[in-house]
């Protein structure tokens, strides 16, 4: 737990694979990660794919998210405010008496119950699946672990040891005043963002070879901020 991951700015490339993409966000939130970190996505647990995913959110646009939802009180809109390192500070592994490292490597036991901690690449595998939970159970728990008298026990010690960064935010409802709790995956919300932030990649691309007559793989290779300060500069200078 606790990565430190220096993420590569996306590129070209990056996004129009992203916007090409079709899946579930867990699905395409991993594909994109792999594209950018210098390390095996897959084998992150999934408390710490997740924080990387808000790294990435941070460093691209900003630490401060604002999560949109229809007040269940009064149906009116509403956001809460998140400050993603305030959210993430208190996200942190507890040591659970009784877990032992089993001798498989990556495998823990509590008494006769077996089990892993989720990884990035389970979740990718079993996104799309028709039952999603059962299939990762089976990935995860051993047949003991998943009888209904260990499940429990074994669930609140994988909790402790990878605590779950997409979880329910607390806020006040502007409308209404009611105290409200909202849903925040954090797959969903950063890819969906991500992918709006790629979508102008085709336009962009097509504006530059246009003006500069670069070809698609020198365009493709610029970094994200530099491609959109590049068809900025060219739609005001058709503007002016």
């Amino acid at each position: 737990m606790g990565v430190a991951i220096a993420l590569r700015e996306p590129d070209g490339a990056d996004d129009m694979a992203l916007s090409e993409f079709s899946g579930s966000p867990a699905a395409m939130a991993f594909s994109f990660l792999r594209r950018l970190a210098p390390c095996d996505v897959a084998s992150l647990a999934v408390t710490d794919f997740e924080i990387l995913l808000l790294q990435l959110r941070t460093a691209r646009l900003g630490p401060r998210m604002h999560l949109a939802f229809a007040c269940p009180h009064c149906r009116e809109m509403a956001e809460i405010l998140l400050i993603i390192p305030d959210y993430v500070a208190d996200i942190r592994p507890k040591p659970v008496p009784d877990v032992n490292s089993d001798p498989e490597p990556g495998w823990f036991s509590l008494e006769s119950a077996r089990f892993r901690l989720p990884t990035a690449g389970d979740l990718a595998a079993v996104a799309d699946r028709v039952e999603p939970g059962r299939a990762l159970a089976a990935l995860c728990l051993n047949e003991t672990a998943q009888q209904p008298r260990h499940r429990a026990r074994v669930e609140r010690a994988m909790s402790a040891m990878a605590p779950e960064v997409s979880r329910a935010v607390a806020g006040i409802c502007p409308s209404c005043g009611a105290a409200v709790r909202a849903g925040f995956a954090v797959a969903r919300v950063v890819i969906a963002e991500q992918k709006r932030a790629a979508a102008a990649v085709h336009d962009e691309v097509d504006l530059i070879a246009r003006a500069y007559h670069w070809p698609q793989a020198e365009i493709l290779a610029l970094p994200r901020a530099r491609r959109h300060a590049y068809a900025e500069r060219i739609r005001r200078a058709r503007a002016a």
